[in-house]
């Protein structure tokens, strides 16, 4: 599993980043790849030829299926970036087969994409066929609100609706492979190794005041504090403070630091938890599970999206529920980001 083999220890160790307070800074390549992740494409790829050979494991008539999907792809106007995440889906699949059945959980799947038979995806020969498939994955793709800037698994998971939204990312860099092959060259602003990473780049929704900013652009709406239960009775602590945002709002690190939780988190819904060292937790919550776009693990700067604003759990509408943890004891938000110049009202 992807989050999996982006995990990394918190125990101080030296490494080539560096741990501050067992918490990883971000080294040159790993912000070189992340930077890959977001980095311009060139446009539509171009169909070359289809090798004759091997590549990344696919030979003949899988080769002559991407190289279909690439096509595709570049008819519909769709960029480099899409055609992989075509190839990559096709690859996560059907081995870049057009297979005559599908599986348990979908026994009317069929073709490269395992498109099922509910009448979104054209008939049975439609779903065979290379050129229909893609076509109906492609008209899907760009209807997804922020495909470019998704990771390309999450673009996939959000057309396909796979079980693990991560289920993509393993055929990434196979994917560059052929993509490379069938052009005949490598392909500029495609970087293996990000398959799971958003191309979202660092944009603080704010200021950065010694190293600070919001972590979503929304109003404050509840504060730090015991207040009614807003969904159920008596009173509670509300930890944290919230603020309103419409759905799919980006959420961003407030700072710097390794995300230590990311998914589901029973009233939360869904949470992401970042140290940023020395004591110091911040936390995000209520996103949809298929909207987060880091793993735990990972390295963020601050400003880097983590996730999109939602209302899962314990929630009456969209918004961003943040906390700050000191120690491991829930504190004010507000002069927390006060003390740091940073002021969400």
């Amino acid at each position: 599993m992807m989050r999996r083999a982006l995990a990394l220890l918190l125990a101080p160790v030296a490494v080539a980043g560096g741990l501050v307070a067992g918490v990883l800074v971000m080294s040159e390549p790993e912000a070189r790849v992340q930077a890959a992740a977001c980095a311009g494409g060139p446009g539509s790829l171009t169909v070359t030829g289809v090798p004759g050979g091997t590549v990344a494991g696919y030979t003949g008539e899988q080769l002559a299926n991407a190289a279909a999907i690439v096509r595709t792809g570049q008819a519909l106007g769709v960029d480099a970036r899409g055609q992989a995440i075509g190839v990559m889906t096709a690859m996560g699949e059907s081995s870049l087969v057009a297979v005559d059945h599908g599986d348990a959980a979908g026994p009317d799947s069929r073709g490269l994409f395992q498109q099922r038979a509910n009448g979104l995806w054209g008939s049975y020969a439609d779903r065979m066929d290379a050129v229909a498939s893609a076509t109906s994955f492609f008209h899907a793709l760009l209807a997804v609100p922020g495909w470019e800037t998704l990771p390309p698994t999450i673009a996939a998971h959000r057309v396909q609706h796979n079980a693990d939204p991560y289920h993509y990312a393993r055929w990434w860099d196979p994917a560059l492979e052929v993509l490379a092959a069938l052009a005949g060259a490598p392909v500029a602003g495609l970087a293996p190794g990000t398959g799971s990473l958003p191309c979202t780049g660092v944009s603080p929704l704010g200021p950065v005041v010694g190293g600070w900013t919001l972590p979503a652009d929304g109003r404050l709406s509840s504060g730090f504090g015991r207040r009614g239960n807003p969904t159920g009775e008596g009173e509670q602590l509300h930890a944290g403070l919230d603020l309103a945002a419409a759905c799919d709002t980006a959420i961003v690190a407030a700072g710097a630091g390794i995300v230590v939780q990311a998914g589901a988190a029973s009233g939360y819904g869904n949470l992401v938890a970042v140290d940023h060292g020395s004591g110091v937790v911040t936390r995000y919550a209520h996103m949809e599970a298929e909207d987060l776009t880091v793993v735990v693990g990972q390295s963020v700067a601050t400003g880097q999206q983590l996730a999109r604003v939602g209302s899962a759990g314990d929630s009456t509408g969209c918004h961003l529920h943040f906390e700050v943890l000191l120690d491991g004891v829930a504190s004010d938000p507000l002069p927390f980001l006060a003390e740091r110049g940073i002021d969400p009202r």
